[in-house]
């Protein structure tokens, strides 16, 4: 990534960054990467206060450019930008943290934990149904 113009906007509470992206065989990079492509170049950034307002990609060329803004505090970024770019960030889930990569490991691991759980259950199932019957004895 390289920013190619920097505006800091103190009446907004913003850093404005203009950047390019070459990405060769590879395709464009999805908000998430941005948005941590940005936070390593500007310092002191937090992931919940980028937002990426535009991005451009050229048919043909491995080159992607955008604007991203970087908010100094929530308030700020609350006030200041649009609805329809918070709601696409939630959207594609840009801020949120990426999901683990699923192994064979650790999907063997949830095969084993499972008839555990189960076996958890009916105990369970069965201390409360014996509870119930004490119940209605003592009733009758």
């Amino acid at each position: 990534m390289r920013i190619d113009n920097r505006i800091d906007n103190d009446i907004l509470e913003r850093v404005e960054l203009h950047f390019t992206v070459e990405h060769p065989k590879a395709p464009t990079p999805s908000l998430r990467e941005l948005i941590e492509m940005v936070n390593r170049m500007e310092p002191g950034s937090v992931k919940s206060q980028t937002y990426i307002m535009e991005v451009t990609s050229r048919f043909g060329r491995s080159s992607t450019t955008g604007v991203a803004h970087v908010y100094q505090n929530e308030d700020a970024a609350v006030a200041t930008v649009p609805t329809f770019v918070k709601e696409r960030h939630v959207r594609r889930g840009a801020h949120s943290e990426p999901e683990p990569e699923v192994t064979e490991e650790s999907e063997e691991e949830v095969e084993e934990k499972q008839p555990e759980e189960e076996a958890e259950t009916e105990a369970e199932e069965t201390e409360e149904t014996a509870e119930d019957s004490d119940a209605d004895e003592e009733g009758s």
